[in-house]
């Protein structure tokens, strides 16, 4: 296949994408940030920035989940019994 056909490809799949879900990915921002990459390597480094984002995206919000975790089991806990015990003031 020649770069103009693998070019074809992808628009092809970006259009449809866009017409199966309603997002244009070409108006995503990141889709624009990597338009301005001259090369693999700064392509790589604009992916491994996301990657590390993404990261530390996720460890705070384990590090929230964690501090919840204990009370919403708390609260599970107490609502079970608080139920028990309105169905049988109820009854």
């Amino acid at each position: 296949m020649t770069s103009h056909s693998n070019l074809q490809l992808i628009f092809g799949a970006l259009a449809d994408y866009a017409n199966q879900t309603g997002t244009d990915l070409t108006k995503n921002p990141f889709a624009e940030q990597i338009e301005h990459c001259n090369t693999p390597d700064a392509i790589l480094e604009l992916l491994q920035e996301r990657e590390k984002a993404f990261k530390e995206y996720r460890d705070v919000n384990r590090r929230i989940n964690d501090c919840l975790s204990p009370t919403v089991r708390v609260i599970h806990a107490f609502s079970g019994t608080l139920g028990e015990v309105l169905s049988l003031v109820s009854s």
